[in-house]
């Protein structure tokens, strides 16, 4: 008994670890921030291990715990819907602001960036989201993708190109709306003339 609950589990470390840093990097795409995404990869593991027997080809192991994945994520979205959460970056800038001596301007103009993107990516209905995430995550192919969300080929397909054009709006929205945002004027070369 021991040597075969030894096997399944030498067994499932063989099939699933090699897809840990896929799961993570696509949890951390979904929940924008690492604390969350660690919580749902081992809730992941976690209920990949208790029903491990119940995947029968093996070879399907990715796609397998990619929708375990999105549905713990699912789950936990849903519950959490009405929480306001800080993305990490905007916690680990909410800390060093309150140790630092730094003007907002400086704070807003790091995180404009990489949290522009992570912005847009949030912005987007969940089925376009996941598409775009497992599309350039791990270069998925659209079959894979397909048999992990358990929807057609063509679905995903024209899924990633609605992806793919809201999130490009919704960026240039940001870039216009950013660019007419009060902070960005600078004060400095507005100075008053004198008077003639």
């Amino acid at each position: 008994m021991i040597f075969k609950k030894a096997a399944e589990r030498n067994e499932f470390k063989t099939h699933t670890y090699p897809h840990m840093k896929l799961l993570y990097n696509v949890a951390l795409k979904y929940c924008g921030n690492v604390f969350d995404a660690e919580d749902i990869v081992q809730e992941t593991y976690m209920m990949a291990y208790h029903k491990f027997h119940q995947l029968r080809e093996k070879s399907k192991c990715k796609p397998w715990l990619l929708k375990i994945l999105r549905n713990n994520f699912l789950k936990n979205y849903h519950k959490n819907k009405n929480r306001k959460r800080l993305s990490e970056p905007e916690y680990i800038e909410f800390l060093k602001s309150n140790m630092a001596e730094e003007t907002a301007e400086q704070i807003l103009s790091k995180l404009s960036g990489k949290n522009a993107v992570q912005k847009a990516l949030d912005q987007l209905p969940e089925k376009y989201k996941t598409v775009l995430i497992l599309y350039y995550m791990d270069e998925m192919l659209y079959k894979e993708i397909a048999i992990a969300l358990d929807i057609p080929i063509g679905t995903v397909m024209s899924r990633l190109t609605r992806a793919r054009e809201s999130l490009k709006t919704i960026l240039l929205k940001q870039a216009l709306s950013h660019k007419n945002n009060i902070l960005n004027i600078n004060f400095k070369e507005h100075q008053a003339r004198p008077n003639r």
